[in-house]
């Protein structure tokens, strides 16, 4: 089971909910919250079972909620888009970490925050490395090649818009 993509069908629906004026349970939003944090936890180390079972038991709890109340409150053509698209993610077999996920920087201090620069071909590391110093701020290269900045916050905050006004130049 695609289970990122059976969450997000299922926060989409909840919002489709709300909007309509249905109030829906503290309990289903903490089992919608409590699956993400487990996919999350599974695509940094996909090695806990206990993971993917505790996901499957919190996305059914939703599930369980969402299936009479969509029934009686939406119509039945959305209805059906909405099942089909949940047997897509359930037949997927995509795991869930397919991707390299980039992973909380580790060493860093607790008090400093911090920017991930992915896309190094549209900016230039050694731009980067000039706009950090101009900034104050430390860098490093990390193993996958994506470099991250971090430092004071009102000091990444200035940095990142200087990366933006940079990149939309």
């Amino acid at each position: 089971m695609n289970y990122e993509a059976a969450w997000g069908l299922m926060a989409d629906l909840i919002a489709e909910l709300r909007k309509n004026g249905e109030t829906v349970p503290a309990d289903v939003m903490r089992d919608l919250r409590a699956a993400k944090t487990m996919i999350e936890i599974l695509k940094v180390d996909g090695s806990h079972s206990e993971s993917i079972l505790r996901i499957e038991e919190y996305l059914s709890n939703v599930e369980s909620y969402l299936m009479p109340v969509v029934q009686t409150k939406l119509e039945a053509k959305y209805m059906e888009q909405w099942t089909g698209k949940m047997l897509e993610a359930r037949v997927d077999a995509q795991p869930c970490g397919a991707e390299s996920p980039a992973k909380f920087p580790v060493g860093l201090p607790r008090d400093a925050r911090w920017v991930r620069i992915q896309d190094l071909k549209e900016t230039p590391p050694e731009k980067i490395r000039h706009l950090a110093k101009e900034e104050g701020l430390k860098y490093r290269i990390e193993e996958n090649g994506h470099m991250l900045v971090y430092g004071e916050e009102a000091k990444v905050k200035r940095f990142v818009k200087k990366i933006t006004e940079l990149r939309e130049s």
